[in-house]
């Protein structure tokens, strides 16, 4: 069955998320509602919480995703959207508490206290080492594509969340960084030290995860988008690039970027730039992968339509092997290696079809004179990245890496988080 539908059979994250963060007993009266008790006390209830949490990051990533998109001028807001969605568009100052600052923040957090729950519950359940190793993995893992995503969304975060915490201190920005690395390092070392067991893979795994590709893969996309240049080039070297992993959905559980930009109506109709379309290299195949050309009024230009995510029951690509390819290239280009990186940037450019189910350039190759510079060729893998990974969550802080002008450096911090949490820094609060 697939594990993002067997979340109907699980106990709702969101009151498992509930309960880190208040201390509250789930109700004891409901015959349908399990008590705290009764789901983290068993082998069984931590498994379906694991399941849980897996469908809860699914449905949640589209939050910083479409941020990133929007200020990366990706996609833009159709001509009856919400006004933050309009405004983050426009690059106008956001009203405070809208969805481009409140969204992201509840959604991630909410995956990282369903985490936080994983792992303090199992070890006390019982189950074989085997298992275990799966879920505390899978639990570090997914804390850790949180923390990943809030911070590149915000510039500071807190990181001791949830039980009796009501008022966090917020970490510096590297204390964060480096406690994105040390999760994955963990859930690393756990799965090599006790591979995961049958249980774990088959009942508890996601339909199409692998879970240390997964870990490798966001290792590198971190590392990178942090500018941990030597980790980025090591953990991409490691990926598997004969497959990627996916989150899957179905009708009864639809994709959440179909369900935001398609099924929530005009007010979050969010649709590509056409711009990007025509600034599209000559023949570039990904373009048609990505959009259709369409004739649709924005509220700050025109815009075409989406060919991927306009489908109820797409998958999103966790990755796809040529952004390990690009952060391999450019890793090599920020070490002044042009050549290894001109390599790695033709093998994403010249491919004209694949066994995968991924964006293809089918472009010439480029020669050395083409990309005779460091700049240049940093140039170049901007430009790629922007086509390969179109609306997957990094291109707004691709754009800052690479010194290209950005509408906001970062999302306030959200304004029900300034008014509860006494340790919320002030200046975070109304950077727009």
């Amino acid at each position: 069955m697939n594990a993002m539908n067997r979340i109907a059979r699980a106990l709702p994250v969101l009151m498992i998320g509930a309960l880190a963060l208040t201390g509250c007993d789930l109700d004891l009266t409901d015959p349908n509602n399990p008590s705290e008790d009764d789901v983290l006390g068993s082998i069984a209830g931590v498994l379906q919480v694991a399941v849980g949490l897996q469908a809860e990051y699914g449905n949640e990533q589209v939050d910083p995703v479409y941020v990133a998109a929007l200020v990366a001028d990706e996609v833009g807001a159709g001509g009856a959207t919400f006004q933050n969605i309009q405004q983050a568009d426009a690059g106008d100052p956001i009203e405070p508490g809208t969805g481009p600052s409140e969204s992201p923040w509840a959604g991630m957090y909410d995956v990282v206290l369903v985490s936080n729950v994983l792992l303090e519950a199992a070890p006390e359940v019982g189950m074989g080492e085997a298992t275990l190793s799966g879920v505390l993995a899978l639990a570090e893992t997914y804390k850790a594509m949180a923390f990943g995503n809030l911070l590149m969304t915000y510039e500071r975060i807190p990181l001791d969340v949830g039980g009796d915490n009501t008022a966090p201190e917020f970490a510096s920005r590297a204390e964060g960084v480096d406690e994105v690395f040390s999760l994955l390092a963990s859930a690393r070392a756990r799965i090599q030290a006790t591979p995961p067991s049958s249980v774990f893979e088959d009942d508890v795994l996601a339909p199409g995860m692998d879970l240390g590709q997964l870990i490798d893969a966001m290792t590198a996309r971190y590392a990178i988008v942090f500018e941990r240049y030597p980790e980025a080039g090591a953990a991409a070297a490691q990926v598997d690039l004969t497959r990627y992993s996916e989150f899957r959905f179905a009708a009864e559980d639809p994709n959440p970027i179909w369900n935001l930009w398609y099924n929530g109506g005009n007010s979050t109709q969010m649709r590509p730039e056409d711009r990007w379309r025509l600034e599209a290299e000559a023949g570039d195949q990904r373009v048609g992968y990505w959009v259709s050309e369409a004739d649709i009024d924005g509220a700050v230009v025109a815009l075409d339509d989406h060919a991927v995510f306009d489908a109820q029951a797409a998958p999103i690509p966790a990755f796809f092997p040529d952004e390990m390819r690009l952060i391999r290239a450019e890793v090599a280009a920020r070490n002044n290696q042009l050549t290894d990186a001109l390599a790695l940037v033709n093998e994403v450019r010249t491919p004209c079809s694949s066994p995968l189910d991924e964006p293809v350039a089918c472009l010439p190759a480029l020669t050395a004179g083409d990309v005779p510079t460091q700049q240049a060729m940093l140039a170049e893998i901007l430009k790629q990245r922007q086509y390969e990974l179109f609306t997957l969550g990094t291109a707004w802080r691709d754009l800052e890496r690479f010194g290209e002008p950005i509408k906001y450096s970062w999302m306030n911090i959200p304004v029900t988080e300034c008014d509860r949490n006494p340790n919320a820094p002030l200046e975070l609060c109304a950077l727009n």
